[in-house]
């Protein structure tokens, strides 16, 4: 009996002990696509710690994380910066230098098994170095691992022309840099490492034939599959069409008044009707002339919309070019940024659909009355090895 208590005393304690702290990038292009993970984690038995902003509270909580707030001492995170590679990098290292105290303080106290991070979330490698504890990081992005690497010259075709003008800001980074070397004997501080965070095990949260160098990644490298697409309790609008094309630029590159006045010029009296999910963008996007075969949405029920949809105009943010591929919905797509605009050589070069050159109702009926549905690009955008995953993690932590 006594010897029963023990046991039940002693496997008690190390489910208690199975702590796992998840340092996000507070965007939703960054935070929605690791929740399945902590999901899977939480079912498991392991208590993941998730760091974020506000903002993602409630999503974090539904995952089954326990949410923690950033205290980010007035540095704003801004996801639109994201464009920026070097005011990026600046921001990340100078959020580093102030939350890297309570960060580390907080971790030693929490006793974690595992630390997860996301890609861009340097200060969760600093904390895992400084506390020795086994770390992994969460890419929901064409990570760059080297300068003599297809990718690095794929964001280079693609961030050249907006860097060049920031460069004379890499001063502030080498300072931020060092600082940081000095007080916590970090590794590598330059700027690709600071925007790329690499482990020993690295998670992509997308299928290998999004990445540029998937072929010749390591072992250390873990292509989880499209788990934006697993998400649940997803809300918004739907329509019911046999003509629909969804519309969307994402949730931060979508102010181009350009575009949209295109769209409505272009698509005004056709036979296709158009859903437009616009999110913050709403109410100025509203002031406009939508005629009746388009309507105007804050935020649509992506799955359910995917599943009736024709086509899909979209900026080419990694999870929606996943879900699309995923539904077997052709994309058009029309990149705002960058990094958009890698994904969209990548996704062309997969078949999943074609980037724009301006022509938007001539496009949309070319990919439409042409396109083949894939069942093996399907299946590809469809598996997410998540036991696998997990299996990995296990032996990871130890």
């Amino acid at each position: 009996m006594i010897a029963t208590y023990l046991i039940m005393q002693s496997s008690l304690k190390e489910m208690v002990d199975m702590k796992v702290i998840f340092y996000t990038t507070p965007a939703h292009g960054h935070i929605n696509p690791a929740l399945p993970i902590i999901s899977s984690l939480t079912d498991r038995g392991y208590q993941v710690i998730a760091y974020s902003t506000e903002e993602f509270k409630n999503v974090i909580e539904s995952s089954g994380a326990v949410f923690k707030k950033y205290e980010s001492g007035g540095i704003a995170f801004d996801a639109s910066i994201g464009s920026e590679l070097i005011p990026l990098a600046n921001l990340i290292l100078k959020f580093s230098l102030y939350a890297l105290p309570t960060l580390i303080k907080e971790a030693k106290e929490i006793s974690p098994v595992l630390i997860m991070h996301d890609t861009l979330a340097f200060w969760g490698r600093a904390v895992a170095e400084n506390i020795n504890i086994p770390a992994f990081s969460v890419n929901t992005i064409q990570t760059v691992y080297g300068m003599n690497t297809n990718t690095f010259r794929m964001y280079s075709r693609n961030f050249a022309l907006h860097t060049a003008g920031q460069i004379f800001q890499l001063g502030v980074t080498a300072k931020y840099g060092n600082s940081l070397k000095k007080l916590y004997h970090i590794k590598n501080t330059d700027m690709l490492s600071v925007l790329m965070n690499r482990e020993k095990l690295n998670v992509f949260t997308f299928p290998r034939c999004m990445h540029p160098d998937g072929d010749t990644l390591g072992k250390d490298c873990f292509f989880l599959g499209a788990t934006s697409r697993l998400r649940s309790g997803v809300k918004g609008d739907t329509l019911d069409s046999d003509n629909l094309i969804y519309v969307s630029l994402g949730t931060v590159f979508n102010k181009s008044t350009y575009f949209y006045k295109k769209l409505i010029k272009e698509f005004d009296g056709t036979h296709y009707r158009l859903l437009v999910s616009c999110g913050g963008n709403y109410e100025k996007l509203s002031e406009m002339h939508f005629p009746h075969n388009i309507v105007l949405t804050r935020f649509a029920n992506q799955t359910a919309v995917l599943s009736r949809a024709k086509l899909f105009i979209t900026a080419g943010g990694m999870n929606s070019l996943c879900e699309a591929a995923a539904a077997g919905v052709p994309c058009l797509i029309v990149s705002q940024q960058g990094e958009q605009a890698a994904n969209a050589e990548m996704f062309e070069i997969a078949g999943g659909g074609f980037r724009s050159h301006g022509k938007l109702y001539e496009e949309s009926n070319h990919i439409i009355s042409t396109f083949q549905r894939n069942e093996k690009l399907i299946k590809t955008f469809s598996t997410v090895e998540m036991d696998k995953l997990m299996s990995v993690l296990e032996e990871y932590a130890k």
